[in-house]
């Protein structure tokens, strides 16, 4: 491996595994998204995996899921940051990459962040 390699994250992941309740904003409601699975998260984001293709968003889609309390204690470090909706964490769709070659995809999400103002979509679905 290269040794001039520098790590571009600014939060470690930690490997988390568990069904995710996972919905991707379409105008102004979340619809849900079905076999959803997160592989790990960071207090900046979280990477899912899902074999079933209709569940993928597409990249800088606007998205939301819920928070089980040891997702909310990963992501404290930067709770009263972060754009929360009714106890879940909107993010944004970064990444979309094949998990197991044919079988799956890996979808990365970055949490968003109040310093950087929601889309208005986001607004009208926090004004609900």
């Amino acid at each position: 491996m290269d040794g001039d390699f520098k790590e571009k994250r600014e939060f470690p992941r930690v490997e988390y595994e568990s069904s995710l309740i996972f919905k991707v904003l379409s105008g102004d409601r979340l619809v849900a998204r079905p076999d959803i699975c997160s592989r790990n998260v960071s207090a900046g984001g979280l990477l899912f995996r899902t074999s079933t293709e209709s569940s993928i968003p597409a990249i800088s889609r606007i998205v939301w899921t819920e928070l089980d309390a040891k997702l909310r204690d990963v992501c404290s470090v930067i709770s009263n940051d972060l754009v929360t909706h009714k106890a879940g964490i909107l993010g944004k769709v970064v990444r979309i990459a094949e998990g197991e070659p044919g079988r799956s995809y890996d979808v990365g999400v970055s949490f968003l962040r109040k310093k950087n103002p929601p889309e208005e979509e986001v607004l009208a679905l926090l004004k609900n």
